[in-house]
């Protein structure tokens, strides 16, 4: 049979960054409809350390996750940007059946997904979702979002989070991954793009990886990628998410503080966004 854009000669390694990258570029080039090229750039950055992947947080969300995933459960990934979610959860799990739901509303992640070797113990299924949308009920024992909440609204935000909690089974738990981010000040807002560009464009240099398609493309979906971060940057802190979980029938909620990353220096001041997990039942 011949190969397909998601059907590679060989399944990919979860860990191999750079045949991921090539795949979610390959991919993106058909299937990034939603996203404005989000997941067609975000492997190549994981790969250079542009920007980090859900193992940033996995010496706080890895005990969380492996106290959870009991034999047989069902999980759900709300939002995925690439495997990284998905092979932690796999880690964590080590040899307990599970059965995986990944959702995301671009379909290139999951098809990047889809060209996973199998993992032993997971049964892997993909979904392309709106989570506003998402419908079920009581059909998962553990639901992870990692990163998720700053690409939609306020009022999504608070549709996404009612849905989750009405989809979690008795017992169940949201384990939720976030990023608190600072106000820029209005000048440093003005030059973001330019800064963050040059940032990455060292980082890329410095890792030596190659790029997952020709120059001029990558570059110009880099200033792309680059417009669209500001409006993903969510200022907020791990209490106002906490009040927002309650908000939604969440009776239980602890917070879990990650590590620091993402420093960007404009103008002289250093932003940086520290990472909270918060575990919501």
């Amino acid at each position: 049979m011949t190969p397909t854009l998601s059907d590679p000669a060989e399944p990919l390694a979860p860990d191999d960054l750079i045949a991921l990258a090539r795949a979610g570029w390959r991919l993106g080039a058909r299937y990034c409809t939603a996203c404005g090229g989000y997941h067609r750039m975000w492997g190549a950055l994981r790969a250079a350390g542009v920007v980090g992947g859900a193992d940033a947080d996995e010496a706080v969300l890895a005990p969380l996750l492996t106290r959870a995933l009991t034999p047989g459960a069902r999980v759900l990934l709300a939002g995925s940007a690439d495997p990284g979610i998905l092979d932690m959860v796999a880690r964590a799990a080590g040899t307990t059946p599970l059965r995986v739901m990944v959702a995301d509303i671009c379909a290139t992640p999951l098809k990047v997904i889809e060209t996973l070797r199998p993992y032993p113990a997971i049964q892997v299924e993909t979904l392309q979702l709106d989570l506003t949308t998402l419908d079920h009920e009581a059909a998962w024992d553990v639901i992870v979002s990692h990163s998720m909440l700053p690409f939609v609204g306020p009022e999504a935000r608070l549709e996404i989070l009612t849905r989750l909690r009405r989809a979690l089974a008795p017992g169940g738990r949201l384990l939720l991954a976030m990023r608190s981010a600072s106000a820029m000040e209005d000048a440093d807002a003005a030059r973001h793009d330019e800064a963050w560009i040059a940032r990455a464009q060292a980082k890329i240099a410095r890792s030596g990886i190659p790029l997952p398609g020709p120059a001029d493309e990558f570059d110009a979906a880099l200033v792309r990628y680059a417009a669209l971060r500001p409006a993903r940057l969510w200022v907020t802190t791990p209490e106002q998410v906490e009040a927002l979980l309650r908000s939604v029938g969440f009776r239980q909620v602890e917070t879990f503080r990650s590590q620091e990353s993402s420093e960007l220096t404009i103008g002289g001041r250093t932003y940086a966004k520290r990472g909270y997990i918060l575990e919501a039942r």
